[in-house]
């Protein structure tokens, strides 16, 4: 296995991060070139969206590939500082420009990644002791619409499979229910009630149009039903990299920033801007106090400073305890994760 293969295992790259993070394209493939100790070496990753990826460590003052930190047998101050360096730079490139695929299924990656480019809504994690148990949950009021899993074939009455295999328990009006289950990939709710959840298999029998549907219908079924509920606040988290954008002067300074639409973000919601690799942690609660403004070809939102944390106060190990185990892009927080920010607004 190669030293990179750790890094870019299951990961799908995003064009729009690439982009951000300064590669650039030619025939196809993203590049960046990366100097580090000094100038001397350079980091030089390739990617092609969305999930081909390769990197060689280049020895600039040669001209030519540096191989000697591959060796495992090599040791030493210089090839160790050489590995580590390099090891730093891939961490960091796949952090900011990459999703990692949460699920063994590709069907259900796939599934994950339509939720997110539709909704903004990320799956969490509630159950401490059932890491692995992600759920779905709707903006407006926090309800599931799916509950994602892996179970052992046997426990879906299928003999004729062994192994495990990825399910998503999702919300059915009662009277469908027999229209429904027996379809390829659909059963009867596993854990959950037969008379209102069914389990889908998320091996393709079912095509991802029919899943999608199946999923986005669950969500509609949880909605919020009340005008009341649609224009209640939701508390959002939102990622911002310290070395791309220089976020701190202008919120200091001004106590407000544009920042770029995101969907489903309305007025009066609760933006929390959690600052990446290396601080890791959520600084600054805002406010949406308008959005949808139009600057040119641009859309934006307005925020407003309520507070600001000092980088001990929510960092990322906390969210993690609170369900949040990762913030990749426009999130909601975890209603646990949630109830310990508004307290901190109180304050």
């Amino acid at each position: 296995m190669l030293f990179e293969d750790t890094f870019f295992k299951n990961q799908i790259w995003q064009k729009e991060r690439l982009v951000a993070y300064g590669f650039q394209e030619t025939d196809g493939w993203w590049a960046v070139h990366q100097p580090f100790m000094n100038g001397h070496f350079e980091a030089r990753v390739r990617v092609k969206v969305p999930d081909q990826a390769m990197a060689q460590v280049w020895d600039v003052d040669m001209d030519e590939e540096y191989h000697a930190f591959r060796i495992q047998r090599a040791v030493g101050a210089f090839v160790g500082e050489v590995r580590e360096n390099y090891a730093a730079i891939l961490h960091e490139i796949v952090q900011q420009c990459a999703e990692e695929e949460p699920f063994q299924s590709p069907q259900g990656n796939r599934l994950i990644r339509h939720i997110q480019k539709r909704f903004q809504e990320e799956p969490d994690y509630p159950f401490s002791k059932a890491p692995d148990i992600a759920t779905l949950r709707h903006a407006g009021n926090q309800k599931w619409y799916g509950l994602m899993t892996q179970v052992p074939w046997t426990v879906l009455k299928r003999t004729d499979k062994e192994g495990k295999i990825d399910i998503i328990n999702v919300k059915v009006e009662a009277d469908q229910i027999e229209n429904i289950v027996g379809r390829g990939g659909i059963y009867p709710a596993y854990h959950m009630s037969k008379k209102s959840w069914i389990s889908i298999s998320l091996d393709d029998s079912l095509s991802d149009e029919d899943l999608f549907a199946l999923v986005e219908k669950s969500r509609q079924l949880v909605a919020p039903k009340s005008a009341q509920s649609l224009t209640e606040t939701c508390y959002w988290i939102l990622p911002a990299n310290p070395a791309l954008y220089d976020i701190d002067t202008e919120l200091r300074n001004e106590g407000q920033i544009l920042w770029t639409q995101k969907p489903n973000i309305k007025p009066k919601d609760i933006v929390c801007i959690y600052m990446t690799k290396p601080i890791q942690a959520i600084r600054y609660l805002c406010r949406v106090s308008k959005a949808h403004l139009t600057e040119g070809n641009q859309v934006y939102m307005k925020l407003e400073l309520l507070r600001e944390l000092s980088d001990s106060e929510f960092p990322l190990l906390l969210m993690k305890d609170l369900g949040v185990k990762a913030v990749r892009g426009p999130r909601l927080a975890t209603p646990e994760c949630r109830k310990a920010l508004e307290s901190l607004l109180k304050e």
